[in-house]
């Protein structure tokens, strides 16, 4: 039996590889990194893996080894002071769904996925705005 985690997390990662928006304020190509779980140091703009489950589906009679699964995407956009908006966020979360709304995911076959995007996060401090968009994904996968 082969657990789903790693390979939506090698799926979600391949997805998003190299990927970059252009930022609505000024233009610049900022690069869009994904990291599974850890910050990363000296970005304002990026992509979490969180929350990941998996269940084996006992409702089936079939001798498939059939997962529900699903794993949360935090897009994360930091602003200094009180600058900033949610355009960024949006800009982001529109690339990423279109890069993941159809994975591929090794060893499985992706019998059934679904995405959708829970209320916006805003964090405000005297120092910095942070502006967060999620995208859930649940999957019914089939062991290849």
């Amino acid at each position: 039996m082969r657990l789903p985690d790693r390979e939506i997390r090698k799926a979600i990662s391949q997805a998003l590889s190299g990927m970059t928006v252009v930022s609505p304020f000024g233009g610049a190509e900022l690069d869009i990194t994904v990291h599974d779980y850890r910050l990363p140091e000296n970005k304002t703009e990026y992509v979490l893996m969180i929350n990941q489950w998996a269940d084996l589906d006992r409702e089936t009679k079939c001798p498939e080894n059939t997962w529900n699964c699903g794993i949360t995407l935090d897009i994360v956009t930091v602003f200094p002071n009180e600058q900033g908006s949610r355009l960024l966020a949006d800009i982001i979360q529109e690339e990423v769904w279109n890069r993941t709304k159809s994975l591929s995911i090794d060893h499985f076959y992706n019998e059934e996925q679904t995405m959708r995007s829970p209320d916006d996060l805003e964090t405000m401090t005297p120092t910095q705005n942070i502006y967060r968009k999620l995208i859930q994904y649940e999957f019914k996968l089939i062991e290849k």
